[in-house]
């Protein structure tokens, strides 16, 4: 009985073993939450794409790996996501990258040789005392080597591409025996914008893969890690204002979640402040109002009464740089083409002229 009991305990420790032991993903990501764009707009753009500007700028994501795992991350996978729908990806790096694990070419000998021996022998005797030998052989030897450069197997180190139509940009990477997934790994990125764009926001999500035994001895399993998300505003590089806007509405979401966090009990479970509202509390518990943002933007008035004044503070100081952050967007209705002809078709970007023949 006390062997059943501490084989069982031996098989529960090596399970909690993996990756669901953790008290924390053994994989951390950080990004910072400005980044600056600077303007790379060539002559040719701007006769392609006019009303466009290129701006070019550098996500920096840092991984931190536990030790107890290095040898187990395979694969992190990085996705930048714009949220205004009128900036595009025009170009990513790193691309997609193929590398070998050898320094050049694989050599391959094929070798043959040809090996002939003969030997002919001849003995005349007349007595025992007199006679003659003779011996005649030849050896002949002939080598062909044959050389072939062969070029090694290529792996994949990097893969990248755009998503949701050019909006937005992935990258993979694979763990080698020359690279590491541990580190800074910076990704260039130029997006094409509106000319009237000085400021936007991006969410950045961060994936990570192991492989690893459950228990000792089994085959291994892919598993993949809890993703991190992080929202960052970008903001035209040498636009004080525009850094300015990106930096207060980076602060005050952040103090918006915060607040959310903090009031999370009294949020669900709101009550007014007059008596009766407490003994109608009573007989008729308050509902959950679900998400605070809807409820706050659909009944601002009822929601202002019954939410604790820090809530309600958070979320007018979070909509309002927000606001500001829509202003430096580029997030206007496109101009009407204008039309000289009274008879032309309204809100056509064509004139058409009616003629009397």
């Amino acid at each position: 009985m006390v062997r059943i009991f501490c084989t069982l305990t031996l098989v529960s420790f090596l399970t909690a073993s993996g990756v669901t032991a953790w008290a924390g993903s053994p994989v951390q990501f950080d990004v910072g939450y400005l980044t600056p764009a600077a303007d790379v707009t060539t002559p040719e753009f701007q006769n392609a794409r006019p009303g466009y500007r290129l701006l070019q700028m550098d996500v920096m994501i840092s991984t931190m790996v536990d030790s107890r795992v290095s040898d187990d991350l395979i694969e992190t996978t990085f996705f930048v996501e714009l949220h205004n729908p009128r900036i595009q990806i025009e170009d990513f790096s790193p691309q997609t990258t193929l590398q070998s694990p050898y320094a050049g070419n694989i050599s391959k000998e094929n070798r043959s040789e040809l090996d002939l021996n003969g030997k002919l022998s001849a003995n005349e005797r007349f007595s025992k005392s007199l006679g003659a030998d003779a011996t005649l052989g030849f050896n002949r030897k002939q080598a062909t080597v044959e050389k072939v450069d062969i070029l090694p197997e290529l792996k994949l180190v990097a893969a990248s591409g755009t998503i949701h139509r050019g909006r937005g940009v992935y990258f993979r990477f694979n763990r080698t025996k020359q690279t590491s997934l541990e580190g800074t790994t910076m990704l260039g990125i130029v997006l094409a914008v509106p000319e009237s764009w000085s400021a936007d926001t991006m969410t950045v999500r961060c994936q990570a893969k192991i492989r690893q035994s459950v228990v000792p001895g089994t085959p291994s399993k892919e598993t993949q890690l809890p993703e991190s998300q992080y929202t960052v505003a970008i903001y035209q590089a040498g636009d004080r204002y525009a850094a300015e806007v990106a930096e207060r509405y980076i602060q005050e979401e952040t103090r918006w979640l915060k607040t959310k966090r903090d009031y999370a009990d009294e949020i669900h479970d709101r009550r007014k402040d007059s008596p009766l509202d407490y003994l109608t509390a009573i007989v008729r518990p308050s509902k959950p109002i679900g998400n605070i943002d809807q409820w706050l933007a659909r009944s601002p008035k009822q929601a202002t009464r019954e939410l604790p004044p820090p809530v309600v503070d958070a979320y007018y100081r979070f909509q309002e740089a927000k606001s500001l952050m829509d202003g430096c967007s580029g997030m206007r209705p496109l101009a009407k083409s204008r039309v000289g002809d009274e008879k032309a078709i309204a809100n056509s970007a064509v004139a058409v002229e009616l003629r009397e023949e």
